[in-house]
Formats: C-alpha cells, sequence, structure tokens
C-alpha cells in the first residue's frame, strides 16, 4: 500500500460532560489512509463514530495517540482536509447564493482562480448555473451537492463525510451516493465516510472499519472486492454485494449486541 496521507495511530478520545462526568468515547484506534483510498467507518449507535471523525479531520485533539497527515501531526484544521457535514442546511449560510457559498472554501484565492475553482466544483456536483441561486430555492439534494461542493473547490487531498446523506430520502440518497462515486472516480481525493446506513459503506468503499461499543476500537475491516465503476441498478443487486453487506452487518450486529450488554 502506498504511504498513508492520513494515519491514526493508537487515538483515543475522552469527552468531559457539564455535570463533571467523563466518558472514554474511544480507544487506542489505529487507521491508515492510501491516497485515493476510500474508508468507510461504520458502527452501533453511540460509538463515537463522529468524534472520531472530528479527531481525524483536526476539528478535535485526541486525548491520546496522534493523527499526521502527509507525515506530520495534525493538531488543527489544515489545508488539504474537506469536512461534508450532515446537517446541510446548517451548513450553508442562507443569506448568501450558492455560488458565494461554495466560493467561501476558496477565499484564500485570486479573485479569478476563485470563479473558474467555484464554477467547476459546481459543474462537478451537477448544480452548473445555480450559482445565484439561495439555499432555500433548492432542494435538500441540491444542498447537500452545494455543500459538496464547497468541500471540493478548495481541491482537498482528504474528503470527510460525516453521514452526508441522512437528512434525505431513500431516492435522493441513492442518486448522492452515485454523486461521490463518480466524483471519487473522476478525482485524485482519497475519502473517510462515517454513516449508519451499511449498504452505503459497502457500495461506495475500498475498506470498511466496524467500531466497537463504546469505548469503541476498530473490531473488524472488510475489504470491498466489488468492481468499479459502481452503479445503484448493478452493484447491490451483485451476489458478491449481498454477501459484503451480510458480513459488515453481521459485525455490526456484534457490537450492538455488546453495546446492550454494558448497559449503554
Amino acid at each position: 500500500m502506498p504511504e498513508a496521507v492520513l494515519q491514526m495511530s493508537h487515538v483515543g478520545v475522552t469527552l468531559s460532560g457539564q455535570d463533571g462526568s467523563v466518558v472514554e468515547v474511544s480507544r487506542d484506534v489505529s487507521l491508515a489512509l492510501a491516497p485515493r483510498e476510500f474508508v468507510s467507518i461504520v458502527g452501533p449507535s453511540g460509538a463515537g463514530k463522529t468524534t472520531l471523525l472530528r479527531a481525524a479531520s483536526g476539528l478535535r485533539r485526541p486525548t491520546t495517540g496522534e493523527v499526521s497527515f502527509d507525515g506530520e501531526p495534525l493538531t488543527d484544521v489544515r489545508a488539504g482536509i474537506s469536512v461534508v457535514f450532515q446537517e446541510y442546511n446548517k451548513s450553508l449560510f442562507p443569506w448568501m447564493s450558492i455560488g458565494k457559498n461554495v466560493a467561501m472554501a476558496a477565499r484564500h484565492l485570486p479573485a479569478a482562480e476563485r470563479a473558474s475553482r467555484v464554477a467547476d466544483a459546481l459543474r462537478l456536483v451537477a448544480l452548473e448555473g445555480m450559482g445565484s441561486r439561495y439555499p432555500w430555492e433548492l432542494s435538500g439534494g441540491m444542498q447537500q451537492r452545494a455543500a459538496l461542493a464547497r468541500a471540493l473547490v478548495s481541491g482537498p487531498r482528504v474528503l470527510m463525510l460525516d453521514e452526508p446523506f441522512a437528512s434525505v430520502d431513500a431516492l435522493t440518497r441513492g442518486l448522492l451516493e452515485d454523486v461521490v462515486a463518480d466524483l471519487w472516480e473522476r478525482s485524485s481525493f482519497a475519502a473517510l465516510l462515517v454513516t449508519h446506513d451499511v449498504g452505503e459503506a459497502v457500495y461506495l468503499s475500498d475498506r470498511v472499519l466496524v467500531l466497537s461499543a463504546r469505548p469503541s476500537r476498530i473490531m473488524a475491516e472488510v475489504t470491498i472486492d466489488l468492481p468499479r465503476p459502481r452503479r445503484q441498478t448493478h452493484t447491490r443487486r451483485l451476489q458478491r454485494f449481498v454477501e459484503l453487506e451480510a458480513e459488515v452487518l453481521e459485525f455490526v450486529y456484534k457490537a450492538g449486541r455488546g453495546s446492550a450488554g454494558q448497559g449503554s
């Protein structure tokens, strides 16, 4: 495997509550993300998937262990890493046009280059000609595509996705999965996805990592050997897809039973 673009080494995260309580969310998590690799993280509810993603992105400092990006310690938000969050309606500024929302992520660039990058990003997510519209004028799926465009406009080396399609209907979710799959195929970024949807993880990924119950660790890694490019109407009908989805689901169910046993 090529040298990792992002690496987590023995990472643990402990959170403190306002009431003084302390919760160990993750313990001794190690993973490596290779250039242009697509990896998904799944696990039972409450396992700390989003917390782990925030640590991987530089948005949260791990309590123990280290995160490195391009071979250097990652201690805060760094250029080269973009994050798409679940709640698209909170990630876009409603008083700004879609074009200006996307341009926010490229505001450090000269005006001409910024305009060119914004146009390219909107085209990549099939929102060409929508730059002058406002978020409230677009459907939920289109707003999430705009959030993707904003994440892509800076040309990231790593794209992180935190349950990005959880707030849309099933049909739109499938369409957006194909948008991401197509973007990844045509671009050079690596991707790290957190999702509750096992089928989504299998559909998009090269590898799926399954977290245990809290304090979470990586309890299983499943290699996804499905052919690319992938499309909903073909890939999900393959017997191999069904087998892989069942394999990952079995691990998640085991982790969930462990969570229930802990009373969490």
